[in-house]
């Protein structure tokens, strides 16, 4: 009989080779930027490079869900962090902003592996009875990351400059490679998949239409956390508030404590004492923020930040999860990103255009509008009534 852990061998090595792999990925994510305009690129083009970037890792997603009907998870993802590994070396050669526009499309196709089969790796690796709360711990691998790749990137560019930075982001990538390839091939809790065929692509392979009340809020989630990447240093510039890089700080570190208690909460409560909760939380963060003309209420934004996006970006993934068979967490993984990532990407174009002609105030009033939308909206058509917590 399998024993109800969480942090048995697959799983264990799972969020290791996790956070190697999003370190590497976040390491990137100044460095790429500023590796652009050193061979030339104007901001309208480093622009139009991240937008096909996530175009190439929206497809892929889709394209995945097809390729899990051919081939194992752990030979998929692994294959895609290789990828990425291969990628991020050659950008120390690239030399071109052409060169470095194509690379960057074949990382977008290697990151969408990632964000779908790491996540529905763990869910496999996880007991039904602790699925929710080892998801919780699973995700702190990212935040994690998030925090270590900027430093770690901004320190090597200082010292080292861009071809050291890219080698090692790929050292962490190719050492995820490794242990994804050789100790996660059989995730303990994995449900037995459809036998393997060939043929024409079928919708069910992209999507369920049990996803689609949470794609639709997963879009609003992306629209109400599209000023914090793009917008938030900006906003800082403008209001005159000093001091930015705690504003990162104090998320990440709000952020690792409630994701350390969500899962298990999700699993014993239900969805709705996070989603719920999460959704207040990012209507603070944005009145907050958008009376904040100081470093303490901006850091005051922070610390709601941490628990809205904290409370959201797990329960969100755990809700999915729960709305599909096993067989389907493939599929509700790429939607869980790809809608949140099309909403960012949506709400990044359209809160700049507010920022810059009725101002920072009014851009982080209109996200408060979002956010209220979200939490009603999940209440109506989202809300789960039953007196059981969720199982995924």
């Amino acid at each position: 009989m399998k024993e109800d852990k969480i942090w048995n061998s697959v799983f264990t090595v799972l969020v290791i080779a996790t956070t190697l792999c999003w370190v590497g990925i976040y390491m990137l994510i100044p460095a790429i930027p500023l590796y652009l305009t050193t061979l030339g690129a104007a901001e309208s083009q480093v622009g139009i490079i991240a937008m096909t970037f996530f175009i190439a890792s929206v497809t892929m997603r889709l394209l995945t869900n097809v390729l899990l009907t051919r081939f194992k998870k752990s030979q998929i993802l692994a294959a895609g962090v290789l990828l990425n590994t291969i990628v991020v070396i050659l950008y120390a050669f690239a030399g071109t902003v052409g060169t470095t526009a194509v690379l960057r499309v074949m990382q977008g196709v290697g990151f969408g592996i990632i964000t779908t089969i790491t996540a529905t790796m763990a869910a496999d690796s996880l007991p039904d009875s602790r699925r929710g709360e080892g998801l919780g711990y699973y995700s702190i691998s990212i935040v994690l990351a998030m925090a270590a790749g900027p430093a770690i990137s901004l320190y090597m560019l200082d010292e080292f400059g861009f071809t050291p930075l890219f080698l090692a982001a790929a050292g962490f990538m190719l050492v995820a490679a490794i242990l994804i390839a050789f100790f996660t091939n059989q995730p303990l809790y994995a449900p037995k998949m459809p036998e393997k065929r060939k043929g024409s692509i079928r919708l069910e392979d992209l999507f369920d239409r049990r996803l689609i009340i949470p794609a639709i809020l997963l879009f609003l989630f992306g629209i109400i956390r599209s000023p914090d990447p793009s917008f938030i240093s900006l906003f800082a510039v403008d209001r005159n508030i000093g001091h930015l890089s705690w504003y990162f700080i104090i998320q990440a570190i709000t952020m690792f404590g409630i994701r350390m208690a969500v899962g298990r909460v999700s699993d014993r409560k239900g969805r709705n004492w996070i989603l719920i909760p999460g959704g207040l939380a990012m209507i603070a963060t944005a009145v907050t923020l958008s009376l904040a003309h100081t470093t303490a209420m901006m850091l005051l934004g922070a610390v709601f930040s941490g628990i809205g996006v904290g409370l959201l970006s797990p329960g969100m993934l755990i809700w999915a999860f729960s709305c599909v068979t096993p067989e389907k967490r493939n599929v509700a993984s790429a939607a869980n990103y790809n809608f949140n990532d099309i909403g960012i990407s949506i709400g990044s174009a359209s809160v700049g255009f507010l920022a810059e002609n009725y101002g920072y105030g009014v851009m982080y009033q209109t996200i408060a509008c979002f956010s209220l939308l979200f939490t009603i909206g999940y209440i109506i058509i989202g809300r789960d009534k039953s007196k059981n917590p969720d199982t995924v």
